[in-house]
């Protein structure tokens, strides 16, 4: 299917959840309204190590920020699978217009989210873990961290303070196989989604400048209070969420 056409039924299901009809399959629900658009690109792609459920995650959130105006570059998906061990891969870019994937890499999590497993996520300050949920690529900059990129956390309650945080995708030592071979796991940040040095920059060029990146892991709390994944009025329901 050509990627306007992708897009365009992306766009018509949505809505179709927004504003059900009264024919037989408006009964089917919002999951079973994406799971067709998801699951072509997902076999298109033909990638074992994305989990499924967290693509079709990433493609509900992609197309609700779609539907908002607010993807500059709409052609591209990166999704971080921190369900996955940090000794296997988990950072994939994907060309949604060409139905490929780009890059698949490692990625660090941050150093008080766990040791091999990042198992704890939060959005706070000084907290050292990795914040789940959808995010905007921004610019780029070269600081501390070498060549880096911004990211706009746009998940209220669990990322928002991305930018506040410091938390930018760049370049480490510690993300490497070899550090595997050493430690039997990858290095931890602060926070940041860390990538191999040979892929960084590489990955920064391509994603910059207005795509999606979607921290997944089944976290409960997340899946039933995102905003992206469930609707504006999942903003009401926020407390204190750490």
């Amino acid at each position: 299917m050509p990627f306007k056409s992708i897009v365009l039924t992306l766009l018509l299901l949505h809505a179709a959840t927004i504003h059900p009809g009264t024919s037989a399959g408006a009964d089917a629900g919002l999951g079973n309204a994406f799971d067709y658009p998801a699951d072509q690109v997902y076999k298109a792609l033909g990638e074992p190590l994305l989990n499924p459920n967290a693509f079709r995650l990433a493609i509900k959130g992609y197309t609700e920020l779609l539907a908002g105006g607010r993807i500059d570059n709409n052609r591209l998906l990166t999704v971080i699978d921190y369900s996955l061990p940090s000794s296997e891969d988990r950072f994939f870019v994907i060309d949604l217009q060409h139905q490929t994937m780009l890059f698949r890499s490692l990625v660090s999590h941050g150093r008080n989210s766990g040791d091999l497993y990042a198992v704890r996520f939060s959005n706070r300050a000084q907290s050292h873990q990795s914040a789940l949920g959808f995010y905007l690529t921004g610019s780029t900059y070269k600081g501390g961290q070498g060549y880096s990129l911004f990211l706009e956390g746009v998940e209220p309650g669990f990322n928002d303070l991305a930018r506040a945080r410091s938390i930018v995708i760049h370049g480490a030592a510690y993300a490497t196989h070899d550090y595997i071979t050493r430690y039997g796991r990858l290095g931890r940040s602060f926070g940041c989604p860390a990538l191999p040095p040979q892929l960084s920059a590489a990955i920064i060029d391509t994603i910059k400048g207005g795509s999606v990146v979607f921290g997944y892991y089944p976290d409960e709390t997340y899946l039933t209070r995102s905003v992206i994944l469930n609707g504006s009025s999942a903003a009401s329901s926020f407390s204190s969420i750490p």
